[in-house]
């Protein structure tokens, strides 16, 4: 299997929330297990926000990872605090150079074999819910595409956890949610054919002018388009707001002054 194909299934399986026998624990040890294969890692551990934002190790794919997540847990001292912290990437690329920064993680990752550390942070819609531990065995830096890996593969699962319902999806529960779907699907037509009729746009136009008014709003283009069947929004003041959109961007930009 190529490692694109290895790619695409990680995706796939932190993702299927509805298969019979998954449930969060499933999800973050699969998140851990790919990103050991994926990616130049050894080992990797996740941790998660609290209410009370405090911190929990959900994952880890070794005992020395674990061991290294309940000290940062227990001290508030290590790459994952930091970036959960920060909500930033951290990189120690060679921990010798970090002992001032984390006097007590340094010697104890070491002592268990690990010579490297990154932590990237774990999101929902922006927020960061967590962070997620990569080790090396030797002092060398992961390179940007298996950070970004790691952090794609992160955010996905995060997404996943905050969909996942206790009770086992049905058939019948499939199929009022792929109904929905097409229901939505057709509400946004409907939308566009207004919006078409009304401005003398093309379709692409309406389309765009329907996720330009979105966007302003900050909300979902199905809720727009809802209002506009229900006739509680008028369908000019989207055009206007593409009109505004447009004429910004024609609008020519003033020279430097020289």
């Amino acid at each position: 299997m190529s490692r694109q194909q290895q790619i695409s299934e990680a995706f796939v399986s932190l993702t299927d929330t509805f298969a019979p026998g998954v449930d969060p624990l499933v999800l973050v040890d699969r998140l851990v297990d790919h990103c050991v294969r994926l990616t130049g890692a050894d080992a990797a551990g996740i941790m998660m926000v609290t209410a009370r934002a405090g911190l929990r190790t959900m994952a880890v794919s070794d005992e020395r990872a674990d061991l290294l997540e309940i000290f940062q847990l227990q001290t508030g001292e290590g790459p994952c605090v930091d970036c959960l912290r920060d909500g930033r990437p951290v990189d120690a690329a060679d921990l010798a150079e970090h002992g001032d920064r984390w006097p007590g993680f340094v010697p104890l990752a070491r002592a268990a074999g690990f010579r490297s550390a990154h932590a990237v942070p774990v999101r929902v819609n922006s927020q960061v819910i967590g962070a997620l531990n990569l080790l090396g065995a030797a002092p060398r830096a992961l390179c940007d595409d298996d950070l970004r890996l790691a952090g794609a593969l992160a955010d996905v699962t995060a997404v996943a956890l905050m969909q996942w319902e206790a009770e086992p999806v049905r058939p019948q529960d499939v199929l009022t949610l792929v109904q929905a779907v097409i229901s939505a699907k057709a509400t946004l037509e409907t939308a566009k054919g207004m919006l078409a009729a009304d401005g003398l746009l093309t379709p692409a136009e309406a389309a765009a002018a329907l996720r330009a008014y979105s966007s302003r709003q900050g909300r979902r283009p199905s809720e727009i388009a809802q209002e506009l069947v229900h006739r509680t929004l008028d369908p000019a003041a989207v055009i206007t707001s593409r009109a505004a959109v447009v004429t910004s961007q024609e609008e020519p930009r003033t020279p430097d002054a020289t």
